[in-house]
């Protein structure tokens, strides 16, 4: 079998710092929105995609935030997307990836499926995904189920009406990978 592909360590240390660099700024330009970011474990999340290479070709990450992980899924030979509710956060985004020579492609807007979204109106009130801007999937001309791997760091308590979108709205095959401080990385094959 062969190995995948490395991205090598000085580039990705440069890739993270950038990353971290634009998160830091966006955070002070939206400070009122954005108080419980806990940054993901980026190392951990190239280990991950790394690890899932064999298995997958297309990659979508929800909220992709900075740009780092959707970069890291293309250069590790994805077919990498990434969508963020956040304009400021995606043309960031396409800088990160046109510096580090990666053929990413980002969206701004929801990434919940236009038919899922009568579903998020039931949960509960502290919900933070976005669901009322426009549908990102329009704009890349794809549809959630067009990805083998999909990524999401969901916010705490967000977990399950997430794992329950993708497994809805998914291929039946896709692989949904989670990342969570306390538990780490995840894999659910849908």
């Amino acid at each position: 079998m062969r190995e995948p592909p490395e991205i090598a360590s000085d580039v990705l240390a440069q890739l993270i710092r950038d990353g971290s660099d634009s998160w830091d700024e966006f955070r002070a330009l939206a400070a009122d929105r954005h108080q419980w970011f806990i940054p993901c474990d980026h190392v951990g999340a190239y280990h991950a995609l790394r690890e899932l290479r064999s298995r997958a070709a297309t990659f979508l990450e929800l909220g992709s935030a900075a740009g780092v992980v959707t970069v890291m899924a293309s250069l590790l030979g994805y077919e990498a997307y990434g969508i963020e509710c956040e304009p400021w956060l995606v043309e960031r985004s396409f800088d990160l990836a046109e510096r580090f020579g990666s053929t990413a492609t980002f969206a701004e807007g929801s990434f919940v499926p236009p038919a899922y979204r009568d579903e998020i109106e039931h949960l509960d009130a502290n919900f933070l995904a976005v669901t009322d801007d426009s549908c990102a999937y329009d704009e890349l001309g794809l549809e959630l189920d067009d990805f083998d791997l999909v990524y999401a760091y969901p916010w705490p308590g967000e977990e399950e009406w997430l794992a329950e979108m993708v497994r809805r709205h998914a291929r039946e095959d896709a692989l949904l990978l989670t990342y969570d401080v306390a538990e780490g990385f995840r894999v659910s094959e849908e």
